[in-house]
């Protein structure tokens, strides 16, 4: 990154926090229901809730375009800007994943930033998103749990860079902003943590999992 002006750096950071605060699921949510995500179901305005609140059809939509958001900041680095930098990718990645879980119009309560991963390392480097991205789907189906799924998928995309970029010129600022990416999904899961630990941690579907109703409004579960 030492050829790379810092204004340049900055431009691409801003526009990808504005890009990541899109707040699908929130902005669906006022137009198609009339609600606020945030006051159902998790409480968190993300892909995960918005099938457990608004159904599959919604789901679906919100879950494309935060991965798209993702996609996008990276091909914007690598096309628009014609800059091959992994890291420089890696950290507009990142900032589009503070814009979602911390968007400035909703006193930054956002999502948790896992849609938006699964677009950022899928155009960064598909040989760490498939590897990590099978494991975590098979977590995902054997578990029923999208927070293990998520964060197992988070650490195994920072091994992957760790071991595919060891001897990169740019090695140590992938490995540091890599590692952000699992701290940061892990802080923000923290409540699902305890309640994987309490037993009360609800599964994606089949048994263990928990209706929402749009009529009843602040139905936020305790555990997330």
């Amino acid at each position: 990154m030492n050829n790379i002006t810092w204004y340049f750096v900055l431009l691409i950071l801003v526009i990808s926090y504005l890009l990541g605060s899109f707040q699908t699921s929130y902005i669906f949510g006022k137009l198609f229901k009339k609600v606020d995500i945030r006051d159902y179901g998790s409480g968190n305005a993300g892909t995960t809730n918005s099938f457990r609140v608004f159904g599959a059809k919604i789901g679906v939509a919100v879950l494309l375009i935060d991965i798209l958001k993702g996609i996008v900041a990276v091909l914007l680095v690598k096309l628009a800007f014609k800059c091959d930098s992994v890291a420089l990718q890696l950290l507009a990645g990142l900032f589009v994943t503070l814009g979602h879980n911390y968007p400035f119009y909703m006193k930054f309560k956002g999502g948790k930033g896992v849609a938006a991963a699964i677009g950022i390392f899928a155009a960064v480097d598909w040989r760490i998103f498939l590897i990590a991205g099978l494991i975590g789907l098979l977590i995902l189906v054997t578990t029923r749990y999208m927070s293990v799924a998520s964060l197992t998928f988070q650490v195994l995309t920072f091994i992957g860079f760790v071991f595919f970029y060891l001897k990169d010129p740019e090695f140590y600022y992938i490995l540091v902003i890599a590692a952000i990416y699992p701290i940061l999904s892990f802080f923000q899961h923290r409540k699902n943590i305890k309640g994987l630990k309490d037993g009360t941690e609800n599964k994606l579907w089949g048994k263990g999992k928990k209706k929402v109703k749009l009529d009843e409004p602040n139905q936020v579960t305790k555990t997330k």
